[in-house]
């Protein structure tokens, strides 16, 4: 083989060397290149992992502040409609005390208008007395002879009036009280005295056949001594008389639907 055939030789060897380490540079290059890209997509896809993590965190907090706001919102609501049932319930029971209260009153009235030929009615302790002063003997109970046809007439009004006061629709019941009263002396059973003489007037008005419903009357007989009120200061021996009190007390209303109903306050 001649020389410049082993040159030529030669220098294609050297020329494929050169362009395989070329190609080696390049492709390693290219390599370095795709994995630093891939190492950087790698980063930002873990950044945005790492985000979404962060984001549902946010999201699963929210939505369990969302639930207990629901919750909450829930509760208020359910409060207000308890609410709102109980003033409706509360205007109901108002409008059944007004009712009985305006019944109540319309009584009271009827009451205060028994026949002042034997009764005075006292505003002021809202009560009546006998306009005549059953006189009583010192230290005694019995009532004399000349009151008792008084007494008579006074307890037929009483028991008149009674009847007649019955409004249709209500359960009116009445208490009834036949209070003594006794003058200040030295007498140390006026206590005593004074149940008595409010005694003695209910067995007069029994034996006399006047006599009240006791499904619709109860009678109380009460004696207050030498205390109570309204008391004649002026001349002691007045105070030997007789009080009668009448108090209405309604029964259910049924013409008004609404609510629990509480007994009136006489």
């Amino acid at each position: 083989m001649s020389r410049e055939g082993s040159d030529n030789k030669h220098l294609f060897w050297v020329s494929y060397a050169d362009l395989m380490t070329a190609l080696f540079i390049v492709s390693l290059s290219l390599f370095i290149l795709s994995y630093k890209l891939f190492k950087d997509k790698e980063d930002i896809i873990v950044g945005k992992e790492k985000e979404l993590e962060i984001l549902a965190d946010q999201l699963n907090s929210k939505e369990e502040a969302i639930r207990i706001l629901q919750s909450e919102l829930d509760d208020n609501e359910l409060q207000a409609l308890n609410l709102i049932e109980n003033l409706e319930t509360e205007r109901g029971r108002l409008a059944v005390l007004e009712e009985e209260y305006r019944k109540i009153r319309e009584i009271q009235k009827a009451i205060e208008k028994l026949n002042q030929e034997y009764f005075v009615y006292q505003p002021e302790y809202k009560r009546h007395v006998l306009r005549r002063n059953v006189k009583f003997a010192a230290k005694q109970s019995e009532i004399p002879g000349t009151d008792k046809d008084y007494l008579i007439k006074a307890g037929k009004e009483l028991e008149r009036l009674i009847k007649e006061i019955d409004l249709e629709g209500f359960n009116i019941k009445y208490l009834l009280i036949i209070e003594g009263m006794a003058s200040k002396d030295n007498y140390e059973l006026n206590d005593e005295l004074s149940y008595a003489r409010a005694l003695a007037i209910k067995e007069f008005w029994d034996a006399e056949g006047i006599s009240f419903d006791p499904n619709r009357v109860e009678i109380q007989i009460a004696g207050s001594g030498v205390g109570g009120v309204g008391r004649d200061m002026a001349v002691e021996k007045n105070n030997q008389r007789i009080l009668v009190q009448i108090l209405p007390k309604i029964g259910e209303l049924k013409d008004i639907p609404p609510a629990k109903q509480e007994a009136p306050v006489n």
